[in-house]
């Protein structure tokens, strides 16, 4: 919905896949007000700058935010498919609208339509520019990626069909190798979730990713440390001994100073610890 304080501009956050193309602020929208209308905002806009009181003023300047409300929703949409939902690109456009009413004075511009315009425009791109890339790029790769957009969309105006690389980099000002660099600055903005159910991030998912066989064993792990905890300080040296250096019986009885029968009762003893820890 559009602004009703001019004090408070509800603004919902948002992601957005790709930076706007760049935009020329046009006298010409079709929303905008004309004839008799356009000037009748005029003199509002005058007598708004010339007004000393401070309520009276808030009416007015929202007087003339109403009558471009239009024009706002019309530069929105230029913005919509990108990733970002059309009400937010609304109230962005709305907010932009306000800054330029509040900031709009008489000589500063003929047409307040040629002012407001690239005011409304750059607080969206601002937008897409500070909130959109996931994975920042230099910023000179961002500029170029708009400047990318705007050229391929002449060519296509003009020509009927999109540019070659080496047109856009003659158009552009730039190599070749920047133009496919700030081609694959793309996927920063919004790359692809490992975890879709379908797609290219499910494709990435299992031509790149593996089950790691060390997660099966982390249960087996806590088991056995619960388990352990269980004997004597004696029992666990034991069980070190047979199971993890793999010596046997009577090796044991050496280092421990008893016979392979005294070493054998000890193993039945500690897995009968265990098993009715298990079985607990």
């Amino acid at each position: 919905m559009p602004p009703d304080d001019l004090d408070s501009t509800s603004l919902r956050s948002s992601t957005a896949v790709l930076p706007p193309r760049r935009t020329t602020a046009s006298p010409t929208i079709a929303a905008a007000p004309a004839g008799d209308r356009a000037q009748r905002v005029r003199e509002l806009l005058e007598v708004t700058a010339a007004c000393t009181d401070p309520v009276q003023q808030q009416q007015l300047r929202k007087s003339v935010v109403t009558e471009y409300l239009p024009v706002a929703r019309s530069l929105a949409g230029r913005y919509s498919g990108r990733g970002v939902e059309r009400a937010d690109l609304e109230q962005l456009a709305f907010l932009g609208l306000v800054k330029a009413v509040r900031r709009w004075e008489p000589g500063r511009s003929e047409d307040f339509l040629q002012f407001a315009v690239p005011t409304i425009v750059g607080e969206i791109k601002r937008y897409f520019r500070d909130h959109s890339w996931l994975v920042r790029p230099p910023r000179r790769i961002q500029e170029l990626r708009a400047a990318i957009t705007e050229a391929e969309q002449t060519y296509r105006h003009r020509d009927g069909t999109g540019p070659t690389e080496s047109e856009l980099a003659a158009a552009t000002g730039v190599t070749p190798h920047d133009i496919g660099e700030a081609r694959a600055a793309a996927a920063c903005c919004r790359p692809r979730s490992l975890d879709e159910g379908q797609g290219l991030g499910l494709a990435m998912a299992l031509g790149w990713g593996d089950e790691d066989p060390e997660l099966r064993r982390v249960e087996d792990r806590v088991t056995v440390q619960r388990l352990l905890a269980t004997l004597t300080d004696r029992e666990r040296e034991v069980v070190r001994m047979r199971f993890n250096n793999g010596w046997s019986q009577s090796r044991i009885g050496s280092e421990l100073g008893v016979s392979q029968m005294q070493v054998s009762r000890w193993l039945r003893t500690i897995a009968d610890k265990l098993r009715c820890s298990i079985e607990m």
